[in-house]
C-alpha cells in the first residue's frame, strides 16, 4: 500500500464551573488580605531579536515556587503580551522537551504523535517563529525548529510572545517562541557541575530508554575582565509503541444481501502498530567575556542530533470488496445505514510493513557583543546555521485470501478476523499464509543553511513622552535543498508467487496488545516483515521480485534548490506618560523587509523534464503599536496591534510542475508546487488585563482577534499553458480567514495557609478560540488543528524537601483535514483529548535529588471520525503511558 504513516520532512518531520470560581474568589480574597505590596518587575525584558539578555545580575532560580514566580515576573516586565517558562534549576523542568513544557502555557495547544508532544500551536495557529536567544533556528528545509528536539536539560527559559514589536524577526503570524539556553554568567557560583541520570519506560513498548545530562560551567575574574565558559550535553532515548484501529473511506453501495437498501461500507477495516526507538543527542557550548561592566562578547554553539528507526505494521482486510456472491451476513448500525458487521468469503487482506530510517543533525554558531554608554546601547551578532536530514523508507505489501472474513464495529473501533469456512482458526501469524505482492522504495536528503547578521541600537531620548528610540537591521542568506528518489509501486514480476516463509529471516510477527487492552480484539497479532531485512537487504528483495537490484535513482522532478536573501530594517519609539494617576507606556514602530528569492526546480510534460528557474522580490512593511496602562500598582491593561506574516514552506514553493495531456478518459491535468505563493498576512488586535495580586501570583484575562489573508491550501484549478487548459493541483493562497478568542489564567501559591498547607499552589488556564477560513470554493471552514475549548489544571506542592506537580491537560474536538475521498462526509475531526501527568522530587541532600515522573496516567484513548461523532468512525488510538525514575545532582 502507498505509505500512509506521516513522518515530518525534518525527521524522515470549557468554562470554569461556579463552585470552582467561588473557591478561587475566596482564595484571592485571602491572598489580598494577607499580602504586602508586590514589587514591580525587577528589570525590563530584552527584545527577542535585539541584544542578548544580560546576565551580569544572575538570579538563583530553584524549586517549583521560585520557577513560577520568576516566570510571572518576566511576564509582568515584558512590554509585549507574553507568557514564560523558567527552568527551576539545571534539568529540573518537569517535562522532557520544550514542546512538552509549552502545553501548560495559556493559549497554547499541542498535538501528540509517536508518544510525545509534536506540533505546538499558539492561539490556534501553527505559524510560529522559533528563535534561539533571539536568532533564527530551523530544522533542514523547514521554516522553524522541531521544539520536541530541544531537551529540557539545556533550557534556561522559554518566552512565548503572543504580540510582537518591530525588533522581532518576521515570519510567524501566531507569534514568537524564543528559547533561551544557559550561559556561564547565569550561575551563582564561579564553578558549577550539575547533571542528571534517569530511565524512561513505555508500558506498551515494554522497553526502557536511558537519559542523561551534564552541565559544567567555570567563571574567572581576570586582568582583562570577567570570563566564563559553559558546556552542556544531553542524551535521550525513547523506545515507543502505539496502536490504532482504523476504517478507510466509506462507499455508498447496495447492501450485498438486500440490493434495495443503500449502505455506507468502509473500503478497509483493520489496524496498525507503530513502533520506534528515538535517540536525541544535544550539546551547547557558550563563552562569555565582559571586559567591563558595560560591555560583553560571547560565542554560542549548539548541536542537536536526531535518529529514529520507526516502523508501521498495517493489518487491512477489505470489506468494501464484498458482493452478493461472497457475503454470508450483514448487520447495520441501529438508526443508520452504516455497515456495522459483515461475514464474507474469499476477501483480500493486506499486511503492510513500512520501515523507516530517519536522521537529522542541526548545528548553529553565533558570535556577538554588546556595549552600553550613558545614553546609548549597541549590540551585534553574526550567526551560522546548518541542518541536514537523511531519510530512507522501504514498504513491503503482502496479502492473503481470507476463507471467511468477520468484521464488527465495537465502540467505533474496527475488529476484524479470519476463520476457515467451517469456523476453525486461520493463523494470520503464519508466514506460509502470506504472499509478497509489491514494494515501495524511497530515499530523501535535505539540507538547510543560513548566514545571518543583525545590529541593534537603543538611544535614550529626552523629548517629553518619548523615552527611547530603537533601530536595527538584519541581513541573511538562507538556502534549502531537497534530493529524493522513489520507485513508486513495484510488483512481483517473476510470474511465481513468493511466500513470506520462502525468504529466510524476513518473517516477523507484530507484538500484539492492540489499544493497550482497552478493548478486546480478535486479531491482536499478525505476520509482518522484519524491519532490518527491509532496510539492509533491500537489493536482495528487489531481485527476488524480478526488479532491478539497484536503489532508486534521484527523481529530478522532486528536486528543488531555493535561495532567499532577506533584508530588514526597523525603527521603534518607546514612550511613557501619565493620564492623570495612570502611567502609560508602550511602543510604536514598523519593520520593513525585502525578500529576494531564487527558486530552481523542473517541469514535466508527459514525462519530459525541463529546468525552471524563477526569481522574485517581495517587499513588506509591518507596523506595530502597543500601550500598557498601569491601572494600579499591580494591575496592568495592555493593548496591542500589529501586522505579521508567515512565508510559505520551501516545499510548497518548489517550481516543479508535471503536466499530462488529455486522453479519451481523462482531461489534461497536472500537479506541482507554486513559486508564486504569497506570504500569509495577518492583522492582529490584542487586549490583556493582568492582576499581579500577590508576589508570584497572577489573574489574567486576554482577548485576541486575527484577520488572516491568503491562507495556503492545496486544490485544483484550470490554468492555460501553451494554449492548452490543464486542471492543476497545487498549493494556492485562498481567501479570507479570521480567528478570535479569549484566554483566562490564574496562578497562586497559598503561602498564607499554616504549616505544610502553605506548600500548595495551583495554575489554571482556559482558552476559547473560534477560527475559520474560506475554502477554495468560498465556503467557510474551521481552521485545522484548532480546538474551540482547551484548559489546563495544575496542582503544585513544595514544602521542605518535597515537591510535586500534577498536571491535567484537556482539549476539545478539532478539524484535521478536508476533502477526503469517499461518499461519507469529507471533513475528518479529532476527538477530545485528556492527559494527566505527574512529577515528584525529593531532596536527599543539598546536592542530590531523586525524581519520578509519569505521563498519560489516565490511559487516554483517542479517536477521530468523518463528519459528526458517532456517524462514521475512522480511527481509535491508545497512546502509551510512560514512567521515569532518576537522580539529579549538583556539585
Amino acid at each position: 500500500m502507498t505509505p500512509l504513516f506521516c513522518v515530518s520532512p525534518a525527521h524522515c518531520r470549557r468554562a470554569i464551573r461556579h463552585p470552582l470560581a467561588l473557591s478561587i474568589a475566596l482564595l484571592l480574597s485571602a491572598g489580598v488580605h494577607a499580602q504586602e505590596a508586590a514589587p514591580q518587575g525587577t528589570a525590563a525584558a530584552q527584545p527577542a531579536t535585539a541584544q542578548p539578555t544580560s546576565t551580569l545580575d544572575a538570579v538563583q532560580v530553584r524549586g517549583v515556587r521560585s520557577s513560577v514566580e520568576s516566570a510571572i515576573s518576566t511576564k509582568q516586565a515584558h512590554k509585549e503580551i507574553s507568557d514564560s517558562i523558567v527552568a527551576e534549576d539545571i534539568g529540573k523542568l518537569p517535562d522532557n522537551s520544550v514542546a512538552a513544557a509549552l502545553q501548560r502555557v495559556t493559549g497554547v495547544q499541542v498535538a501528540r504523535a509517536g508518544g510525545e508532544v509534536g506540533q505546538v500551536l499558539v492561539r490556534g495557529l501553527p505559524n510560529v517563529t522559533t528563535t534561539l536567544d533571539g536568532r533564527n533556528v530551523f530544522t533542514t528545509v523547514g521554516r522553524d525548529m522541531e521544539l520536541a528536539d530541544v531537551p529540557a536539560e539545556l533550557l534556561r527559559s522559554v518566552d512565548v510572545y503572543k504580540t510582537t514589536g518591530a525588533q522581532f524577526q518576521e515570519g510567524g503570524i501566531a507569534g514568537v517562541v524564543d528559547v533561551h539556553l544557559r550561559r556561564p554568567f547565569d550561575f551563582d557560583d564561579d564553578s558549577t557541575i550539575a547533571g542528571s541520570v534517569s530511565a524512561l519506560r513505555g508500558d506498551q513498548a515494554e522497553k526502557t530508554g536511558p537519559n542523561g545530562s551534564l552541565t559544567m560551567s567555570q567563571r574567572w575574574e581576570t586582568g582583562v575582565g570577567r570570563m566564563g565558559v559553559m558546556g552542556s550535553v544531553a542524551y535521550q532515548r525513547r523506545p515507543y509503541q502505539e496502536s490504532n484501529t482504523l476504517y478507510g473511506t466509506y462507499d455508498l453501495k447496495p447492501n450485498p444481501l438486500d440490493p434495495a437498501q443503500q449502505l455506507y461500507v468502509p473500503y478497509s477495516a483493520g489496524g496498525l502498530m507503530a513502533r520506534g526507538d528515538r535517540k536525541r543527542k544535544s550539546a551547547n557550548l557558550s563563552f562569555q567575556w565582559a571586559p567591563s561592566d558595560n560591555s560583553e562578547i560571547y560565542i554560542d554553539t549548539l548541536y542537536i542530533g536526531y535518529d529514529n528507526r520507526p516502523q508501521v505494521n498495517y493489518w487491512l482486510p477489505f470489506p468494501g470488496l464484498a458482493n452478493a456472491e461472497n457475503t454470508e451476513s450483514v448487520s447495520v448500525r441501529p438508526g443508520s445505514n452504516v455497515l456495522d458487521g459483515l461475514v464474507a468469503r474469499d476477501l483480500q487482506t493486506l499486511s503492510s510493513t513500512q520501515a523507516h530510517k530517519n536522521a537529522s543533525d542541526t548545528y548553529q554558531a553565533a558570535l556577538g557583543g554588546r556595549w552600553s554608554g550613558e545614553r546609548v546601547k549597541l549590540s551585534t551578532e553574526l550567526a551560522y546555521t546548518y541542518s541536514d536530514a537523511k531519510n530512507r523508507a522501504f514498504t513491503l505489501d503482502m496479502d492473503t485470501r481470507a476463507p471467511l472474513l468477520h468484521m464488527r464495529s465495537g465502540g467505533g473501533a474496527a475488529d476484524t478476523w479470519i476463520t476457515q469456512r467451517d469456523g476453525s482458526p486461520y493463523d494470520i501469524t503464519a508466514p506460509g499464509n502470506w504472499v509478497l505482492r509489491q514494494y515501495y522504495d524511497s530515499w530523501n536528503r535535505q539540507r538547510g543553511e543560513e548566514w545571518a547578521w543583525r545590529g541593534d541600537a537603543t538611544f535614550d531620548l529626552d523629548a517629553g513622552p518619548l523615552t527611547s528610540l530603537e533601530v536595527g537591521a538584519r541581513a541573511s542568506r538562507r538556502t534549502a535543498t531537497n534530493h529524493s528518489g522513489d520507485t513508486g509501486a513495484r510488483d512481483n514480476i517473476t510470474g511465481a508467487p513468493i511466500l513470506l516463509s520462502d525468504v529466510p529471516g524476513l518473517a516477523s510477527v507484530t507484538p500484539g496488545n492492540m489499544l493497550d487492552g482497552a478493548r478486546a480484539f480478535t486479531s491482536d497479532r499478525w505476520a509482518s516483515a522484519n524491519q532490518d531485512v527491509l532496510l539492509q537487504q533491500s537489493a536482495r528483495l528487489r531481485t527476488l521480485m524480478g526488479q532491478s537490484p539497484e536503489a532508486p535513482l534521484e527523481n529530478p522532478a522532486l528536486f528543488f534548490d531555493d535561495r532567499e536573501d532577506n533584508y530588514a530594517v526597523y525603527a521603534q519609539l518607546n514612550y511613557g506618560f501619565s493620564l492623570g494617576p495612570v502611567p502609560v507606556d508602550g511602543r510604536i514602530g514598523a519593520r520593513a523587509t525585502r525578500l529576494d528569492s531564487s527558486l530552481e526546480g523542473s517541469q514535466s510534460l508527459d514525462g519530459v523534464l525541463s529546468p525552471v528557474s524563477i526569481d522574485r522580490r517581495i517587499d513588506k512593511v509591518l507596523p506595530n503599536y502597543s500601550a500598557n496602562f498601569t491601572l494600579h500598582e499591580n494591575l496592568i491593561l495592555r493593548l496591542a496591534g500589529s501586522t505579521t506574516i508567515t512565508r510559505p514552506e520551501f516545499a510548497d514553493l518548489n517550481p516543479q510542475l508535471a503536466l499530462y495531456q488529455s486522453t479519451e478518459s481523462l482531461p489534461a491535468r497536472g500537479n506541482g508546487g507554486n513559486p508564486q505563493l504569497r506570504p500569509v498576512e495577518s492583522r492582529n488586535a490584542d487586549l490583556s488585563l493582568e492582576w499581579y495580586f500577590r508576589p508570584g501570583s497572577l489573574l489574567s484575562l486576554a482577548g485576541f482577534h486575527r484577520d488572516i489573508e491568503g491562507y495556503i491550501q492545496n486544490y485544483a484549478a484550470d490554468e492555460a499553458i501553451d494554449g492548452i487548459t490543464y486542471s492543476i493541483s497545487r498549493p494556492r493562497n485562498t481567501g479570507q480567514g479570521s480567528l478570535k478568542g479569549v484566554e483566562v489564567g490564574y496562578t497562586q501559591f497559598y503561602d498564607f495557609l499554616p504549616g505544610w498547607l502553605s506548600g500548595f499552589g495551583t495554575q489554571l488556564n482556559y482558552t476559547y478560540i473560534s477560527a475559520e477560513a474560506d475554502s477554495p470554493e468560498g465556503i467557510s471552514q474551521p481552521l485545522t488543528n484548532v480546538s474551540k475549548n482547551a484548559y489546563n489544571a495544575i496542582l503544585m506542592y513544595e514544602y521542605a524537601r518535597f515537591s510535586a506537580r500534577v498536571a491535567y491537560n484537556w482539549r476539545g474536538d478539532y478539524a484535521v483535514s478536508f476533502n477526503s475521498s469517499g461518499d461519507q462526509p469529507e471533513q475528518i475531526n479529532q476527538g477530545r483529548e485528556k492527559w494527566l501527568d505527574v512529577a515528584f522530587n525529593y531532596e536527599l541532600s543539598e546536592r542530590l535529588t531523586v525524581f519520578a515522573e509519569a505521563t498519560n496516567l489516565l490511559g487516554t484513548t483517542t479517536d477521530n471520525y468523518f463528519g459528526q461523532r458517532g456517524g462514521f468512525p475512522r480511527e481509535v488510538a491508545s497512546p502509551e503511558r510512560t514512567y521515569s525514575l532518576g537522580l539529579r545532582f549538583r556539585l
